[in-house]
């Protein structure tokens, strides 16, 4: 019999005889089954079990560093976001908004439509009519639906193009592609009509209800229905293809080379293109929600048990899950590099689809009406717009600059720091007399520099979780006041370093970066009060402008950071996101 010490081989401790089994764990990007290894069936005797404690304990202990060298995510292309413009719709959204040529279309709760620039954000057009389902655009048509009529309007001035009788209400959204329009009717019936003139090419009654958009993919239609049947139609013709019956209705079609559509009887399904014979399907624990998306090699879908999840596109093998914070009203968008979700409630999160690591959350002052709209903008025009309940719309776009609280700084302080800070419509405490002037009456203005406008109170700052290092900008930023030139600025060059509180980590949490050391100093004392060991990092060697930025402590690992995070969202209402430390 061989004794030995114990050892740590992967996440197995215990002593080591010759008949105990070793559980060694393969880390690497995928997990791989455990491999159970007996030391008699490797060797007998005793010498030769003292080498087989040998070489397993080298491996263990590589085994272990593997696993203890977390790796450094790389950046998000999409993060950090910033706010570009809000913009208050005159009245409360009835459906959710459509987009075409710089344009943002809103049927109102009040019996008005209305149009949209995103540009700014400011209504270019209004006009007085009655929407009873979500329009739909083309290329320079929007198309709306009343209780008895559709209508086809202008999109650069709402003037109505042309207008039909409807035998019945629509009972799903209108889709619209490629001069097709075809409207969903309460009665069961599909109609197929030419976008231009509204002309009827076809119709087709089926034998159950329709609620969620049909999908159209090159001469193919794929028509959902209440009973659960799936049934594909000729475009052309509207003749049926083949029908398919789930045990659940399914939801809207992602047709791709093969069909990717949840169902109400809590499975995800892949089926043929051909019969719609079905290729595999997953089983979840709550009815799938909206449509799903995919990359190359995942395909991404929500459930009403509040999860996300990633299978294999090809064979349907589950890759990940994540639990939500939020009841799902729609499936993920694919914005990006990065998953997008946003249901009935104030945040946006972005998860990282290889893995479902959370890469960061926007939080909104009000409730979402609606999932964002995911806009193919480039640098500078917006990526994601969305909608609260109460009207209001925020356009988000790939930031150019780091982000600078001094602009709102009133946001936060109120008119100046005071003993709790929020952003967004929350109430601030009272100011206190000794707290320094806000950074506007800081800094000076100059005839030919603009201080930047204030960070709108609709939205706080995007929440990036892994560290970001975006590029600068500084013509719009007030210049910082003057640090005296016998103490230099800490992080500047021959500097010494922050002064901050340690466990030897190697990640800390970054909450504001200001352009001025007052207020920031104001911010680190006030959180250090509230018993987070804040500080502040001067500018870095390369600022332009100057960053005086706050951050909370240092951390072992991602994990704590990630939580001691959290507890500054939670307690202080302020984002957050997670630096690497050098």
């Amino acid at each position: 019999m061989c004794h030995a010490r114990p050892i740590r081989i992967g996440v197995k401790e215990g002593p080591l005889g010759a008949d105990t089994p070793i559980n060694v764990r393969y880390y690497n990007d995928v997990v791989r089954p455990r491999t159970t290894i007996s030391c008699s069936s490797l060797m007998t005797g005793a010498i030769r079990c003292g080498v087989a404690v040998f070489i397993v304990g080298v491996l263990g202990l590589s085994v272990a560093a593997a696993a203890g060298a977390e790796p450094k995510r790389p950046p998000s292309a999409l993060l950090p976001l910033e706010t570009l413009w809000t913009g208050e719709l005159p009245a409360a959204p009835a459906w959710a908004p459509v987009h075409a040529g710089g344009q943002l279309f809103v049927a109102l709760r009040d019996g008005h439509l209305v149009a949209v620039s995103l540009a700014d954000g400011k209504v270019t057009w209004d006009v007085e009519r009655t929407v009873v389902a979500q329009p739909a655009v083309g290329e320079r048509l929007l198309f709306v639906a009343g209780e008895d009529e559709l209508a086809a309007l202008e999109t650069t001035t709402g003037t109505e193009v042309w207008s039909i009788p409807l035998e019945a209400p629509l009972s799903a959204p209108l889709v619209w592609n490629m001069h097709w329009l075809i409207a969903p009717l309460e009665a069961g019936t599909v109609l197929a009509l030419r976008g231009d003139d509204g002309e009827t090419m076809w119709r087709r009654t089926l034998d159950a209800g329709i609620v969620v958009p049909p999908a159209l993919a090159g001469d193919r239609m794929y028509v959902s229905l209440n009973d659960g049947g799936l049934v594909a139609l000729s475009l052309l013709s509207g003749e049926s293809l083949w029908e398919r019956q789930l045990d659940g209705a399914p939801q809207q079609v992602l047709p791709l080379d093969d069909l990717f559509v949840g169902a109400g009887d809590n499975n995800f399904y892949r089926l043929s293109k051909v019969d719609g014979s079905v290729q595999w399907r997953w089983p979840t624990g709550g009815d799938i929600v909206g449509a799903p998306a995919v990359d190359g090699a995942r395909v991404f879908f929500s459930s009403l048990d509040n999860v996300v999840w990633a299978l294999d596109r090809a064979s349907g093998v589950q890759r990940w899950r994540k639990p939500l914070a939020a009841r799902p009203t729609a499936g993920p968008s694919y914005v990006g590099d990065l998953l997008v979700f946003g249901g009935l409630s104030r945040e946006i999160t972005f998860y990282k689809p290889s893995d479902g690591t959370l890469y960061g959350r926007v939080s909104v002052a009000e409730d979402l009406a609606f999932p964002p709209l995911h806009l193919a903008g480039a640098i500078g025009q917006p990526t994601l717009v969305f909608v609260t309940g109460d009207g209001l719309l925020q356009a988000l776009g790939p930031s150019t600059s780091p982000l600078l609280l001094d602009p709102a700084v009133t946001a936060i302080f109120g008119k100046a720091p005071a003993k709790k800070a929020f952003v967004g419509k929350e109430s601030t405490d009272a100011a206190s007399p000794e707290t320094p002037p806000t950074a506007a009456s800081e800094t000076p203005a100059t005839a030919d520099s603009e201080s930047p406008g204030p960070v709108p109170d609709a939205v706080s700052v995007l929440t990036p979780v892994p560290p970001l290092t975006p590029a600068t900008s500084g013509d719009a930023v007030p210049a910082p006041i003057p640090v005296s030139p016998t103490i230099p600025a800490i992080g500047a060059a021959g500097a010494a370093p922050p002064d901050r509180p340690s466990v030897g980590g190697e990640y800390a949490i970054q909450v504001a970066a200001f352009g001025n050391e007052v207020s920031a100093t104001a911010l680190a004392d006030e959180l250090a009060d509230a018993a987070f060991p804040a500080y502040v990092v001067g500018p870095l060697p390369g600022d332009d402008p100057q960053l005086y930025r706050v951050r909370i402590g240092d951390f072992p690992d991602r994990e704590s950071a990630e939580t001691a995070g959290q507890r500054v969202a939670d307690d202080r209402a302020l984002d957050w996101y997670i630096v690497a430390l050098p």
